[in-house]
């Protein structure tokens, strides 16, 4: 069965996301994107300026919709506990909307321009920061323990989270709105009650 064509810019970087984490984003070719978006090549620059553009904007749409989620999340009045679920909730459900776009950006991040690579590089630290403050305001209100490292928790709260793009398939054993209470139950001697 042929597919359709693509008729906008995104999914035309659909297309190449699936492309990407297919064969990778080195071997991949604008010909193989044309193929996958039912398009021809000359079609695809009308689109596109280049390859590493397409790159680049999967990247930025994994990583500005988490952002102005989190930072929402972090700036509401909500207390620290239902911030913490909030937080998981908005990087399981990231994870799973955009499983294609996370695998490309874990695989190929190398890939990007220098200025790219800075922007994703500070995203992260950034979102490892956001992640240290909710956690040290949850230490604070006996949300969560208080004898563990801060950083090493946030550090492995968000590599937890980002794996589940890697491994979560939408016909496994548990149904997508049951994970964040599978990742709630796993942290429930991290978590107080």
């Amino acid at each position: 069965m042929a597919r359709r064509r693509v008729t906008t810019v995104q999914e035309l970087v659909d297309a190449a996301a699936r492309v990407f984490q297919r064969v990778g984003y080195v071997d991949a070719t604008i010909a193989d994107i044309a193929a996958e978006a039912g398009v021809s090549k000359p079609t695809v620059y009308q689109y596109v300026d280049s390859k590493r553009w397409l790159l680049e904007t999967i990247v930025e749409q994994v990583i500005y919709p988490l952002r102005h989620n989190i930072d929402q999340i972090l700036t509401n009045d909500d207390p620290p506990r239902d911030k913490l679920v909030a937080f998981i909730r908005v990087h399981v459900e990231s994870a799973i909307t955009y499983r294609t776009y996370y695998a490309v950006l874990t695989a190929d991040q190398h890939q990007l321009s220098p200025q790219a690579l800075r922007n994703y590089r500070s995203w992260a630290r950034d979102v490892n920061h956001a992640t240290e403050k909710l956690l040290h305001k949850c230490v604070e209100s006996g949300v969560i323990r208080d004898d563990l490292d801060i950083g090493i928790s946030a550090h492995l709260l968000n590599g937890m989270l980002l794996s589940i793009a890697r491994w979560f398939h939408t016909t496994g054993r548990v149904p997508a709105e049951q994970l964040v209470d599978q990742v709630l139950g796993m942290l429930s001697g991290y978590i107080l009650d």
